[in-house]
């Protein structure tokens, strides 16, 4: 659970261990606190991220429902990408009420003292300590470094139906090489 320009937020799947809380807090805007699911997916070492609403939602379109999240996911995503979906939680929610009676305790548990209006201000993120899977306890491999391309040697293209100059000044030899016609008769 964590928090973002003063809505609630729980991560609700996770996929290829595709959460990273700095580049969501990069990525977030404004815009996204209207819905209510966000799904990031990875694509070439950027963060798109999408907003959704509840199915019942009087906005919702076929598109931004969250039943077409999984299709989002199979038609927009890279194939086999790391995603997550993010729920916001509303303040009915017995999850956001809870941590909200414990006076967000859980939250700051093992963290820093929380200044909230630091946090207001920046519109930062704190989150819950996450409790850690064998996966996560590896060290996290080193990606390998981008091997520079070499120039590559640029080829002459065959003549598509354009003549070249050269071409063009072999046709005029061969046509003034021909004997001369005779000229017009004019009769009037």
């Amino acid at each position: 659970m964590f928090h973002i320009s003063g809505q609630t937020y729980e991560v609700i799947q996770e996929h290829k261990n595709a959460w990273n809380p700095e580049a969501f807090r990069d990525r977030y805007s404004e815009v996204l606190e209207r819905y209510d699911y966000i799904v990031g997916d990875w694509g070439y070492n950027q963060l798109r991220l999408k907003g959704f609403f509840r199915d019942n939602h009087p906005k919702s379109t076929k598109d931004t429902t969250s039943s077409g999240i999984v299709d989002y996911i199979n038609e927009y995503c890279n194939f086999g990408c790391a995603y997550f979906i993010v729920e916001k939680l509303s303040s009915k929610d017995p999850r956001h009420r809870q941590s909200q009676d414990n006076g967000d305790e859980e939250e700051t548990q093992g963290a820093a003292p929380d200044n909230r209006e630091d946090a207001a201000t920046k519109q930062g993120i704190s989150l819950q300590p996450k409790v850690p899977t064998p996966e996560s306890d590896a060290e996290p491999q080193a990606k390998p470094a981008m091997q520079e391309r070499k120039p590559r040697p640029r080829h002459r293209h065959k003549n598509r139906g354009h003549h070249s100059n050269e071409a063009k000044r072999s046709d005029i030899a061969k046509v003034s090489a021909k004997e001369p016609r005779p000229p017009k008769d004019n009769r009037s």
